[in-house]
C-alpha cells in the first residue's frame, strides 16, 4: 500500500477520535485530495473554511511532521492518475468564452457527468464492486434503503434485483413501516445503502440498525467519513458533483445497475430462467404496451 493511501486510511480510522474542526479539515482532504497538491496549506484551509492551524494539528494528529511532506504524498498520487482526467480538466479551461451560455452549461453539464460515472468505475472500485457482488450473492436478505434524491437509485436496484432473485426488501417506509421493514435483520444479511450529504436522517437511523444487529453494510455514497460509511463492510464511494444547485446521483444509479448486471452474469442459467419467469408474469398482467419494434436488451 503506498503511502498516501496509508494517510487515507490513518484519516478515515481517526475520524471519530478527532475534534469537530479537526474532522472537518479531514473530510475536506479525503472529499479533494486534488486540492492538497495544488494549494498551499492556506488555501487549502480557507477552502475548508477551518483555520490553518486546525491543518497542522490534524497531521501532527496523524504522523505528519510538515506540510510539504503531507502534500509531496498527494502530488504523486495526482501523477499517477490518468492523463485523461488532466486533458479534460484542459480543454474544459480553454473553452471559448464567447460560446452560447446555455450550450456552455450543457457541454459543462455532460463533462461533470461523464467525469462522476468515470470515477465510478475506475480501478480503486471495481475491486470493491465485485466483493460487494459476492456479499449480496451470500446474504439472506438483501435490505436496501436510500431516502430523498437517492431513492431512485435504491428503488432501481430493488426493481431490477427482484427480476431474478426474490430476497431483497426495499426499506422505503411506506404506511409509516419504516421500522418494520427492518425486523429481523441480522448478520446473514446485508444492506446497502446509498446517500449524499444532507444525509437522510432515516438512512441514517437503517444503518445505524443494522450495525446493532451485526448486519454487514455496502454504502454507495460520496465520503469514506460519511455516517453510512463509518464501519461499512465495503465503501463504494461516488462523485455527486454537479453544475446545478442540486447534486447529481448519476453515478450513484449507473453503479447499481452494474452490480446487477454483474450479479445476473454471475448468476448462470438459474438467474436467466427466473427473469424469464418473471416476464411472463409480467406478460400475463398485460403490463407493457404491445411493440413491435425488437426486444431491448434481448
Amino acid at each position: 500500500m503506498g503511502l498516501h493511501a496509508d494517510l487515507r486510511e490513518k484519516l478515515i480510522s481517526d475520524y471519530g477520535k478527532l475534534s469537530p474542526q479537526m474532522q472537518k479539515a479531514a473530510r475536506y482532504i479525503l472529499d479533494h485530495p486534488n486540492d492538497v497538491a495544488l494549494r498551499s496549506m492556506r488555501a487549502l484551509a480557507r477552502a475548508a473554511d477551518v483555520p490553518p492551524s486546525t491543518v497542522t494539528r490534524l497531521m501532527t494528529a496523524i504522523g505528519v511532521d510538515t506540510w510539504q511532506q503531507f502534500r509531496d504524498h498527494y502530488q504523486n498520487r495526482l501523477l499517477d492518475l490518468p492523463a485523461s482526467y488532466a486533458n479534460r480538466a484542459r480543454e474544459t479551461q480553454n473553452v471559448s468564452q464567447d460560446v452560447d451560455r446555455d450550450q456552455h452549461l450543457l457541454e459543462s453539464i455532460a463533462r461533470t457527468e461523464i467525469d462522476n460515472i468515470d470515477k465510478a468505475f475506475g480501478a480503486e472500485l471495481r475491486g470493491r464492486t465485485i466483493d460487494a457482488c459476492a456479499a449480496i450473492e451470500n446474504a439472506r436478505q438483501v435490505f436496501v434503503v436510500g431516502r430523498g434524491a437517492a431513492y431512485p437509485a435504491a428503488y432501481q436496484f430493488a426493481y431490477a434485483y427482484r427480476l431474478f432473485r426474490d430476497n431483497v426488501v426495499l426499506v422505503d417506509g411506506r404506511s409509516g413501516a419504516f421500522g418494520d421493514q427492518l425486523r429481523g435483520i441480522n448478520r446473514r444479511d446485508v444492506m446497502i445503502a446509498i446517500g449524499a450529504r444532507p444525509y437522510i436522517r432515516d438512512t441514517v437511523r437503517a444503518v445505524d440498525y443494522a450495525r446493532s444487529q451485526h448486519c454487514p453494510v455496502i454504502a454507495i455514497c460520496d465520503s469514506d467519513v460519511a455516517p453510512i460509511a463509518l464501519d461499512a463492510m465495503i465503501k463504494l464511494i461516488v462523485s455527486d458533483k454537479s453544475q446545478s444547485f442540486f447534486q447529481s446521483f448519476t453515478a450513484a444509479v449507473s453503479l447499481v445497475q452494474a452490480i446487477v448486471a454483474l450479479l445476473v452474469a454471475r448468476g448462470g442459467q438459474k438467474a436467466l430462467e427466473r427473469i424469464a419467469t418473471a416476464e411472463e408474469q409480467l406478460a400475463a398482467f398485460d403490463t407493457y404496451v404491445e411493440d413491435p419494434s425488437p426486444t431491448r436488451n434481448s
